[in-house]
């Protein structure tokens, strides 16, 4: 029986031959359909939280936590999600 270690360092030693197409597509997938989802949530309860925070707050502090944060964190995603959508695309072509 293989160790942790030993399988890491035969995945290592060979990584060319795991990287194929179908993994790249996987990955895409699995990023599309798994990761950017979970992430989204999550970034919708930040900055809803952010929101409701910078209530009693004043100044630089409020625009940071009532623009400049979600602005900042839902422009990151909705880029990232343009190019995985892009990519997926791309694959299927």
């Amino acid at each position: 029986m293989m160790t942790i270690d030993e399988i890491k360092n035969e995945v290592l030693e060979n990584m060319k031959d795991f990287i194929t197409t179908e993994v790249k597509d996987m990955a895409i997938k699995w990023i599309k359909d798994t990761a950017l989802p979970a992430v989204k949530e999550v970034a919708t309860a930040f900055v809803a939280e952010l929101k409701n925070s910078a209530v009693d707050e004043k100044g630089w502090v409020k625009f940071r936590d009532t623009i400049f944060l979600p602005v900042a964190i839902n422009g990151s995603l909705w880029l990232v999600e343009k190019v995985v959508n892009k990519l997926a695309s791309e694959d299927q072509v």
